[in-house]
């Protein structure tokens, strides 16, 4: 089942033509996909220049992973870049 869900989250992202956004997840899946080895820490920065730098939850290392409280189950939305 979680392997279908970050098949799913792939196909998400895959479909996105810039890497400047985040994915929300319940909190429930944030934590499965840490659990396996999908959510690392990574550095980001103010708007992707450099100032500022900040480690943060990352899904494959890449993009910003954030909880959503109000998310329930598994699920999860792929933002829109900016």
């Amino acid at each position: 089942m979680l392997q279908q869900i970050i098949d799913d989250i792939d196909a998400e992202v895959a479909k996105r033509t810039s890497d400047k956004f985040g994915i929300r997840f319940s909190l429930d899946l944030f934590n499965a996909l840490a659990r396996g080895g999908k959510i690392k820490m990574a550095t980001f920065s103010a708007f992707g220049t450099g100032a500022f730098p900040e480690q943060l939850p990352a899904y494959d290392g890449k993009y910003f992973a954030t909880i959503d409280i109000d998310m329930n189950g598994l699920e999860f939305e792929v933002g829109v870049p900016g």
